[in-house]
């Protein structure tokens, strides 16, 4: 929709504002009235259905009874050309998402007068019957002062209440969603508590408590993961908003705050309204900018009430300090093992051999083929051939000039490829070109049958009986 735009013969539109996955917002000229507004055009895939059409309109009027300094108002609802659009008050400020972006986490006493804002729009609402569903940032407006508006009233129950959720207001609202949403229980006033226990976590920490891959392991997540303690990525969180943090996202909606009001009174506590330079409060809820609040002479202390933490699931201080402990110990363990593995890379390299290399002995001590002094190109047979690697006994002897030759045995007694005896045996004086017989195990032990008689003179050598020589296959 351009600038110049005239809905209804009223609305005169002048700039697009923001868009969503409900539709886009901008800004325009009530020229009846002579005031700006806010327009929410719905997207088209929502504007279609007529059973949307008709939820939104009856929310719409509900929303539009609430009357209170932080909820943006509702003014009209209407269709103009099949644009359905919403007219609501132009709240001037960012929205609380914009201002995490650029600011990152807020200051604890900024977060708690924030938060309180925001509960006492949800405390007004409930008692109207209205519940929001969509409690995040960017339904939320950060004015001058930090003035806050809780915009959206009336939209999210109708989306909620449709087929339409599936077209993306899952995807917009799961890292805030309470865990009986996510699990598709019923919702009420306590889902709008839980979600904006995440709120405060988030501007505390400048970061969300939970993340995945898709809309809904973040939502399973909120049904089975508890909240982290905000100090523990913040450690200037005052344990009061911890424990305040914990009441509020608790899983059980029983064991949250009994209603908004209560939320907005404990975040007021928070702020040390008992302290000196207490806050005044203005108006429903509104809190002024008094020196609590972070202006000169600001105390550096928040009040230290503490709510009870059903099932006391943690203690925000101790588990704070044990999470910085355990990250830095695992940071030196670490860097020892680094360090070690470095030291040790050329000793673990030298040292690495074939498993089937460990296993065998080794044959290079001592000479397994010895040339005697007195008779060039004779040899003495050693007696470390036996037991040692044929491979590597058969390599020896062929570079001697002997001629080799292999007889598999079983035997028992000896691993697989090992040298069981020789013909001739250790000891035996060779020459050049004579003949060698190995006979090298199978690892396997001889199977002795009392009806077979062995041929002596086709055995293995004397010196080798028992061993069991392997026949040859045909």
């Amino acid at each position: 929709m351009v600038a110049g735009t005239l809905l209804s013969d009223r609305y005169r539109v002048e700039e697009r504002l923001a868009g969503g996955g409900m539709g886009s917002v901008y800004a325009a000229i009530d020229e009846r009235l002579g005031r700006r507004v806010a327009v929410k055009v719905l997207k088209e895939g929502l504007a279609d259905d007529p059973r949307f059409v008709e939820r939104f309109r009856r929310e719409a009027r509900a929303a539009g009874a609430l009357s209170h300094p932080n909820v943006a108002g509702v003014y009209d609802f209407a269709e103009d050309a099949g644009r359905h659009y919403m007219v609501m008050e132009l709240a001037q400020g960012r929205d609380l998402s914009w201002v995490l972006r650029e600011e990152g986490p807020l200051s604890p006493e900024r977060s708690a007068r924030v938060g309180a804002q925001i509960a006492r729009a949800l405390a007004h609402a409930h008692a109207a019957g209205v519940v929001h569903r969509d409690i995040k940032p960017a339904n939320v407006i950060v004015g001058e002062s930090d003035r806050v508006k809780v915009t959206d009233f009336g939209i999210a129950r109708a989306v909620g209440d449709s087929s339409l959720t599936a077209t993306g207001s899952m995807l917009g609202t799961a890292h805030y969603i309470s865990p009986e949403q996510a699990s598709g229980s019923e919702v009420g006033p306590r889902s709008d508590i839980y979600s904006l226990g995440i709120v405060v976590y988030e501007m505390l920490t400048g970061t969300l408590p939970y993340t995945g891959d898709s809309a809904i392991a973040v939502a399973m997540r909120h049904v089975a993961e508890e909240v982290p303690a905000p100090s523990a990525l913040n450690p200037q969180v005052p344990s009061s908003l911890d424990a305040f943090v914990a009441r509020a996202t608790a899983k059980n909606s029983q064991d949250r705050f009994a209603d908004a009001d209560a939320m907005a009174t404990a975040l007021e506590e928070a702020l040390g309204s008992t302290a000196e330079g207490a806050t005044a409060v203005m108006g429903a809820g509104v809190i002024a900018p008094t020196a609590a609040m972070g202006g000169p002479g600001a105390t550096q202390e928040m009040s230290q009430t503490v709510w009870p933490i059903p099932g006391e699931r943690w203690d925000p201080q101790r588990l704070g300090r044990r999470v910085v402990f355990f990250f830095a110990a695992l940071a030196a363990i670490a860097l020892l093992l680094l360090l070690l593995r470095l030291d040790n890379d050329g000793e673990q390299t030298a040292a690495t051999l074939d498993p089937q290399e460990q296993q065998e002995p080794a044959v290079e001590e001592e000479p397994v083929v010895e040339e005697p002094e007195e008779n060039a190109g004779s040899y003495v047979v050693s007696e470390d051939v036996i037991g040692a690697d044929y491979r590597e006994v058969e390599e020896l002897f062929e570079e001697a000039g002997l001629d080799v030759t292999k007889e598999d045995v079983d035997n028992g007694d000896f691993p697989k490829d090992a040298v069981v005896a020789t013909e001739p045996p250790p000891g035996t004086e060779l020459q050049v070109g004579d003949a060698i017989t190995l006979f090298v195990s199978t690892g396997e032990s001889v199977e002795e049958d009392e009806d077979e008689e062995e041929d002596e003179e086709e055995g293995p050598p004397e010196h080798a009986k028992g061993k069991g020589p392997k026949d040859k296959d045909d």
